[in-house]
C-alpha cells in the first residue's frame, strides 16, 4: 500500500509523523503494525463505498433514470427540464465536421478549417484538437442515441477511467433525444 510505503520512507528519514485520531507515532514499531491494520480497514471501507456507488449507477443505467443520459456534449445543452436540446450554432459546426469528413477531409484538415473560420472550440478556446474531432465523429449522441458505461474506473485509488472492452455491460438507449446527424437507413 502506498500509505504504508510513505510511512516507512518517512520513518527511514527519521521523520516522525503523529496520527492524532489513532494517537500513534510512526517511529513506534508497534504503531506501524496498528497503522497496517487501520489502513486495511480504511481500504476495505473505501472499496465497499466504491462498489456501492458503482452498483447504484448500474441500477440507474438499467432503469433509465441516470442523469448521465442527459449529459450534454458539444452541440447540445440541457433545457429547463434537464433534457438534451440542440444548440443551433454548435449543431451547424457538427454537421460541417461530418460533411467534411464524408468528403474525405482528414481530422487535421478539419481542425485547420475550423480554426481558419474562427469557430470557437468546444470549451470556448480558439484551438481545436484532433481528439475533439475524433470524439465528435464517434459519439452516438449526434444520432440521437446514448450509450453509457463506455468507460469505467479500473483503479478506485487513482480514479483513472479506461475503455470498457466488455468488462461491464453497456447501456444503449436509442432515439433518446433529437439527432443532429440523421441515421443512415
Amino acid at each position: 500500500m502506498q500509505f504504508l510505503q510513505a510511512c516507512n520512507e518517512l520513518n527511514e528519514l527519521k521523520i516522525d509523523v503523529y496520527f492524532e485520531v489513532e494517537k500513534l507515532h510512526i517511529s513506534n514499531p508497534k504503531a506501524v503494525r496498528m497503522l497496517t491494520v487501520y489502513a486495511s480497514l480504511y481500504q476495505n471501507e473505501s472499496e465497499t463505498k466504491s462498489y456501492g456507488v458503482h452498483w447504484g449507477n448500474v441500477v440507474r443505467f438499467k432503469n433509465g433514470s441516470s442523469k448521465y443520459y442527459n449529459r450534454p456534449c458539444y452541440g447540445y445543452c440541457q433545457d429547463e427540464n434537464g433534457n438534451l436540446e440542440i444548440v443551433p450554432d454548435e449543431a451547424a459546426v457538427v454537421c460541417a465536421i461530418y460533411e467534411w469528413r464524408n468528403e474525405g477531409a482528414s481530422l487535421r484538415a478539419i481542425v485547420h478549417r475550423l480554426m481558419n473560420k474562427g469557430i470557437p472550440a468546444p470549451r470556448g478556446g480558439k484551438t481545436w484538437h484532433i481528439e475533439a474531432i475524433r470524439r465528435i465523429l464517434t459519439n452516438e449522441k449526434y444520432y440521437g442515441d446514448v450509450c453509457l458505461q463506455k468507460t469505467y474506473i479500473a483503479d478506485y485509488f487513482t480514479g483513472k477511467q479506461v475503455p470498457n472492452r466488455g468488462e461491464y455491460d453497456r447501456y444503449l438507449l436509442r432515439d433518446h433525444h433529437t439527432a443532429i446527424i440523421p441515421k443512415c437507413k
